[in-house]
């Protein structure tokens, strides 16, 4: 994935929704290392889908801390002293001749963390597995996207 953002501008944070996977994909585009590195980005949203803070987690191996970042994101939405309603995660993971961008678990995964991050009264609007492409696990499972576009 290259750092280039085919937008104008990137979201300007607290002003701008992000409502479609293209500008979450710029915005963490622009925020993911170069060359590509294991980590996670994590979009913080108030409840206009607008991004208030970036969180990158490096060294996020093996594929199950995805967890951590999640028990992260929860603390998070418990002890900061601003409010969000949304996340979108995105997973970098370098890729490997042979291997695919997703896991076998990855479904169970995308399960899981939505799971905890619903009962903590966050919605997790997509998690991103970056390697040799983009890929979703939700698509896997048939679900229909979530994201909320701005009215025209």
């Amino acid at each position: 994935m290259s750092n280039y953002c085919t937008f104008h501008r990137l979201p300007r944070a607290g002003v701008d929704r992000i409502d479609s996977p293209e500008v979450a994909l710029a915005m963490i585009g622009f925020m993911m290392g170069d060359p590509m590195r294991s980590e996670t980005l994590v979009l913080l949203l108030d409840e206009q889908h607008r991004g208030i803070q970036v969180t990158v987690v490096s060294g996020t191996v093996p594929f199950d801390a995805v967890f951590d970042v999640v028990e992260l994101i929860e603390e998070t939405a418990f002890t900061a002293d601003f409010d969000f309603d949304a996340v979108v995660i995105a997973t970098v993971r370098p890729p490997e001749r042979g291997v695919p961008d997703l896991d076998d678990r990855d479904v169970d995964r995308w399960l899981e963390a939505n799971a905890l991050l619903d009962d903590a009264g966050i919605d997790l609007l997509e998690w991103f597995v970056i390697g040799h492409g983009v890929a979703c696990p939700r698509d896997l499972l048939g679900e229909p996207p979530r994201w909320r576009p701005s009215a025209a």
